[in-house]
């Protein structure tokens, strides 16, 4: 990491973004959300409403042992979607940098589709309870990235986070709970979650005072929210161990908002799996206060 690497762009992203998929019912009211660039559409029961009661998808996977009386046994195990009652809300990041555009199903039904790198989607509402998500590449279910339970607990909201490098199995999902501060209307509050895959531990500081807001973060870590004067800053990201910065970007937060930043991208794209250079993704996080209506 020398001086010549030293780029600037401004990333904050504040409009246009990846629309709130709808489900006729219930819509959300809620303050707040993500407002966030990237593309991709959104259906299905993760919309702006709370969707149905009725459960969701359900495998079976059956093993026939033999008995010796010539019968069979049949031995069932089941994984089925369940709900709670009331509602939470999940965004994705798609910050994996060497995978193709993904299609997001929960519960079987396809709820964001065509989403590629450095997309961060809207909330999209989800009953609460067990759900199924899987992640597969756009347009081809067959290309499976992810596919687990998530539980999502009413009133919350989560940020689902897939980094890594697909090319070397090294591709991750991690779902976050988000459960920013309430800053006055002068302060904006802000977390960083590093997700560029070959970047060491990353210090965080404003140019103009040297200030240190994030130190040390490793890979594939959340660091805690900070609070800083709203207002326009440059943000230097350094290495944790010292030296000149590798990336500088301009920012810009108002007063009694929270934000979620993701560190992108690779340091090195010529010698990565992927070509997609060093970012900094900012995107202003949902009210943790929710109103169904």
């Amino acid at each position: 990491m020398k001086p010549d690497d030293l780029r600037r762009r401004r990333v904050l992203q504040l409009t246009a973004g990846l629309a709130t998929a709808t489900l006729a019912g219930c819509a959300d009211t809620g303050d707040g959300g993500n407002n966030s660039t990237g593309n991709g559409t959104g259906t299905g029961p993760m919309g702006t409403t709370a969707g149905t009661t009725d459960g969701g998808m359900q495998t079976t996977e059956g093993t026939t042992e033999g008995t010796s009386d010539g019968t069979t046994e049949q031995e069932t195990t089941e994984e089925q979607t369940t709900t709670t009652g009331g509602s939470g809300r999940l965004r994705v990041v798609h910050a994996s940098p060497d995978a193709p555009a993904v299609d997001v199903y929960v519960d079987d039904e396809a709820v964001l589709t065509g989403v590629s790198f450095g997309t961060i989607s809207d909330y999209l509402t989800a009953p609460a309870g067990e759900r199924a998500v899987r992640i597969t590449a756009a347009g081809d279910e067959s290309t499976v990235a992810f596919d687990d339970m998530v539980t999502v607990q009413a009133d919350t909201n989560y940020t689902a986070v897939a980094f890594g490098n697909l090319t070397t199995d090294e591709f991750s999902v991690d779902v976050l709970t988000d459960d920013p501060p309430s800053p006055g209307s002068d302060e904006a509050a802000v977390s960083l979650f590093h997700a560029s895959p070959d970047a060491p531990p990353v210090t965080v500081t404003v140019a103009s005072s040297g200030d240190a807001l994030f130190e040390g973060v490793g890979y594939g870590e959340q660091a805690d929210y900070v609070t800083v004067p709203a207002g326009s800053y440059t943000l230097e990201v350094r290495p944790a161990s010292g030296g000149d910065p590798v990336a500088t970007f301009d920012v810009e937060v108002e007063g009694g908002t929270t934000y979620a930043a993701f560190a992108v991208g690779y340091l090195d794209p010529a010698n990565a799996p992927g070509d997609e250079p060093f970012d900094l993704l900012l995107a202003t996080d949902a009210t943790t206060t929710m109103r169904l209506v």
